[in-house]
């Protein structure tokens, strides 16, 4: 097989030729001898890439990187007071963003109590 392409190749003319080989020893073994035969010929051997190896590391990564976004919602979940610490705002001051700032160095009486229903 080796010898007709050799042959195919010589006879074609000038141009890149690319063929897949089983193994990178192979591939060497063939550049070793295309080489014996004309030194000017530049051969490279690239190895391939095995697809699907790729693409499980690819959704290895995704998976956790979802895994670190629930743990942190978790954590976020766990810990959450339904307002952000803020030193810079006023105390009894609420910054109405998402989620509240206020100052938690004093906590105001009224940020603890429920708010009274005016009925």
């Amino acid at each position: 097989m080796l010898k007709a392409m050799l042959i195919v190749t010589a006879l074609g003319g000038g141009g890149d030729y690319t063929t897949e080989m089983p193994s990178m020893d192979e591939c060497l073994d063939a550049r070793i001898a295309i080489a014996e035969q004309d030194a000017t010929l530049k051969t490279l051997c690239v190895p391939m890439a095995n697809e699907s190896a790729r693409m499980q590391e690819f959704f290895d990564l995704f998976m956790a990187m979802i895994d670190q976004i629930k743990a942190g919602e978790r954590e976020n979940e766990s810990s959450n007071t339904g307002y952000v610490c803020d030193s810079l705002v006023e105390p009894g001051v609420v910054v109405q963003t998402f989620p509240p700032r206020i100052n938690c160095d004093e906590e105001p009486n009224w940020l603890k109590e429920e708010p009274k229903k005016k009925w």
